[in-house]
């Protein structure tokens, strides 16, 4: 939308500038003191007709821009009408009107009509030339075969410009894909903050509203672990709202939780219900930010997953270590919650995602054994 937006703006007609007018005004003033003042060495025929004569096509050329082949028509038919009766004009200024109206037509005239304004240039000029008795034939062809060069240059004008809208239009696809990965990371963020937050919050509130009367300190224990989860929700969501902030303004921008919280988020886990185990390969190499990241967000939505589709089942959690990889596997046991239970969102997706954007392969399903496992590898070297 925004890059079709654009193109339109780009590909209007764009406002009158001072060159649209100045350029023109020059080459009349210019030809106004040769007529007037240089013009007995210069012309044959009444100083009033070429004075009108300069004045239409100054006129003419303001259109240039906009109607380059009606412009450059109007001055040729101007240019030629003297000699139809005979007259002529050596003027410099006049000439350069005629140069102009043909660089215009080469930058700005529609293709392919604005390639007849190349043989009616060479005609007009060649036609000029011969009636010129200082010049012969030959010089008359090297002289009209300049518009050839000055079409060319309005041509590459046109070319470099049509290339820098390209670049433009280019630009702006790739910033608004770019906005839109950065859209979809955030919301990615939110959702697992999100999703695994409240699913603990819910089993533990139903462990509170269980054990009000029959275990009043395991009831408040439960409460504590809601307090800790929302605080732990804030200020994960605080990071993610401050990666928005503008890179700019001179705070340090956060950092999501990496590889070295997850032993911390499956205590959490494990204390709201879930027997889960974790188990950490030794030695692990220098992983970046987005491999560490990737990481404890498979983790955190595999376990949601348990928690709201399995129940607290027990749950084992892995990270190996291996050269060029690191793999993640998650096994949980068959779940004993209702199969209306069991309705995927965008947690999964998600974790494609994440995974696709390293570089690895992540796979999920019911294990043939019992149970769900999701595994997935994450090159190092490719991330």
């Amino acid at each position: 939308m925004r890059a079709r937006k654009f193109l339109a703006v780009a590909t209007s007609p764009r406002p009158t500038a001072w060159q649209d007018w100045a350029v023109p005004l020059f080459l009349f003033l210019w030809a106004q003191v040769e007529v007037w003042f240089i013009g007995p060495s210069l012309l044959a025929g009444p100083r009033w007709v070429f004075s009108l004569i300069a004045a239409g096509c100054a006129v003419a050329l303001l259109f240039r821009r906009t109607h380059p082949i009606s412009a450059a028509s109007t001055v040729t038919v101007l240019l030629l009408f003297p000699l139809s009766v005979g007259w002529m004009a050596q003027a410099m200024s006049i000439l350069m009107m005629l140069v102009v109206a043909v660089f215009a037509c080469g930058r700005y005239g529609q293709r392919p009509a604005a390639y007849l304004t190349i043989p009616v240039a060479v005609g007009a000029v060649l036609l000029a030339t011969v009636a010129n008795p200082e010049m012969d034939f030959a010089n008359s062809w090297a002289w009209s075969l300049n518009t050839l060069w000055i079409f060319g240059l309005g041509a590459a004008f046109r070319h470099e410009h049509h290339l820098r809208q390209q670049v433009a239009e280019a630009s702006a696809i790739r910033a608004e894909a770019n906005a839109a990965q950065d859209r979809l990371r955030m919301a990615r963020e939110i959702h697992d903050v999100l999703s695994h937050c409240l699913a603990v919050v819910v089993v533990q509130a139903e462990v509170a509203d269980t054990y009000l009367v029959s275990d009043v300190d395991k009831s408040r224990e439960a409460i504590r672990n809601v307090a800790a989860t929302a605080r732990s929700a804030l200020s994960d969501t605080r990071k993610i709202v401050g990666l928005l902030r503008d890179p700019d303004d001179g705070d340090p921008r956060p950092t999501l939780p990496g590889l070295d919280d997850v032993p911390g988020l499956v205590k959490r886990v494990r204390e709201s219900g879930l027997p889960v185990s974790l188990h950490i390969g030794d030695n692990p190499p220098s992983l970046t930010a987005q491999i560490t990241s990737t990481t404890y967000r498979i983790v955190q939505e595999s376990l949601t997953n348990v928690l709201r589709h399995a129940g607290p089942v027990p749950t084992q959690v892995g990270v190996e270590f291996d050269p060029g990889q690191v793999t993640i596997e998650i096994h949980n046991s068959p779940g004993h919650l209702p199969v209306n239970h069991q309705a995927h969102g965008h947690g999964l997706l998600g974790m494609h995602e994440r995974v696709l954007e390293c570089g690895g392969e992540l796979t999920s399903g019911p294990d043939p054994l019992g149970g769900f496992a999701v595994k997935a590898v994450l090159p190092v070297a490719a991330a």
